[in-house]
């Protein structure tokens, strides 16, 4: 949060102690004082992993002057012109909070505004914290939702302009996004958008995946938008396609948009020193020729006892899912083995690691890929039987890539 005067601190103060450990108060030294000199250990800030490059990432205890400690935990002064602090602020947070006048903001941020996808949400409260308004990224960065909770903090009224949610219609560009969801096209976002606006149909048909995002939608809209199945092909203007699969649909694919919701797990069993490479190229070959799309991988499975192999713990980081690992014993003739080895057995005691691992983390019956053998590396696919849970699951147990 930025603020320019004390009122503002104040207002600030009163968001913060809703969050105090995921937000970071900044005020001018007019404001603040300078209290504490140098920050010696910046404070650790919240950077949007995938989003940004090694090299575009400073050192976060790098010393800069423009910024001291303050007396008020969680607020950091700066010396200078707002304009000469704004653009790291803008890089290291994934919300920002200013609590200013609009016009001041615009003008400010308008030079920092590239990309709807990495650029953060940017939301407004007056200095009487009478208004906060949703001024960028309102659905993809969240700034709608933060503006709502913080209007609910201040006693403010919310500013939401977005014509989707004045209108009551869905953002079909956060759909699933609490689920892990990506899209293969978002370039269609926008049009389906303004198709709706418009009073077009939008078709979902859905093959993976929780229905709870679709159950979200509004009531009002079941006449425009819904299942695939109370439309005539002929009447769609466009189709939102929530799969798991490679496969042409028989809709056209310029007006298919299509969502890949987290419902794979790779169970994988390799050879000590097996690289990174070698995985990732087999594991491809096998999603591709299966007709499953690697977008739609929700976490690595594999036995304890090749959890510390180097290629597949960076494959893991690279896709950003969890590497989650299970004891022999867990595996040892697990239900739904369909390609059990002896020789695999005399070397680890168990028959098969790709499958039974696959199959414990997806809480699924049986494969819908058994075990692919390849250079030095083995996989097998299974679908999570509850997406939710499976999200809940590792979510909010457990915090590294490495699940035990």
């Amino acid at each position: 949060m930025i603020v320019l005067t004390e009122r503002g601190l104040r207002s600030a103060l009163r968001i913060r102690e809703r969050f105090p450990a995921k937000t970071t108060i900044f005020a001018p030294s007019c404001v603040v004082g300078r209290c504490g000199g140098p920050i010696k250990d910046r404070l650790e800030v919240d950077t949007r992993e995938g989003d940004r490059g090694e090299n575009d990432r400073r050192d976060k205890t790098e010393v800069d002057s423009r910024f001291f400690a303050t007396d008020v935990p969680g607020v950091i002064g700066w010396i200078g012109p707002m304009r000469t602090i704004l653009p790291e602020v803008w890089r290291d947070y994934q919300v920002i909070v200013a609590v200013m006048a609009l016009g001041i903001v615009v003008r400010l941020i308008a030079p920092l505004a590239n990309d709807k996808r990495i650029d953060p949400a940017v939301i407004v409260v007056d200095e009487d914290a009478r208004f906060a308004i949703s001024v960028l990224g309102g659905h993809q960065a969240g700034a709608n939702a933060c503006t709502n909770l913080i209007a609910e903090i201040l006693g403010a009224v919310a500013v939401v302009t977005t014509a989707s949610d004045s209108l009551g219609l869905p953002a079909i560009d956060t759909l699933g996004r609490d689920l892990g969801w990506s899209a293969d096209n978002p370039e269609l976002f926008k049009t389906i958008a303004a198709k709706l606006i418009r009073g077009g149909i939008v078709a979902i048909r859905r093959d993976a995946g929780s229905n709870r995002p679709i159950e979200a939608l509004p009531k009002s809209l079941q006449a425009k938008i819904g299942d695939i199945s109370q439309f005539k092909i002929d009447e769609i203007d466009y189709l939102i396609n929530i799969t798991d699969k490679l496969m042409y649909n028989g809709f056209p694919p310029e007006r298919t948009l299509t969502y890949r919701p987290k419902t794979l797990v790779a169970g994988i069993g390799c050879r000590r020193g097996t690289t990174e490479a070698t995985i990732e190229r087999f594991v491809d070959d096998v999603f591709r020729s299966k007709g499953l799309a690697i977008a739609s991988l929700a976490a690595f499975a594999t036995a304890t006892i090749k959890a510390d192999e180097p290629g597949l713990i960076a494959l893991a980081q690279k896709y950003n899912v969890p590497l989650i690992d299970y004891p022999l014993a867990e595996l040892a003739d697990h239900p739904g083995i369909e390609t059990p080895s002896e020789r695999v057995r005399s070397k680890i005691g168990v028959a098969a690691v790709a499958e039974p691992s696959a199959l414990l983390a997806a809480e699924a019956d049986r494969p819908i890929v058994p075990k692919q053998i390849g250079p030095g590396v083995t996989v097998a696919i299974a679908r999570i039987k509850d997406e939710e849970a499976f999200i809940l699951k590792t979510r909010n147990r457990f915090n590294a890539i490495k699940i035990h």
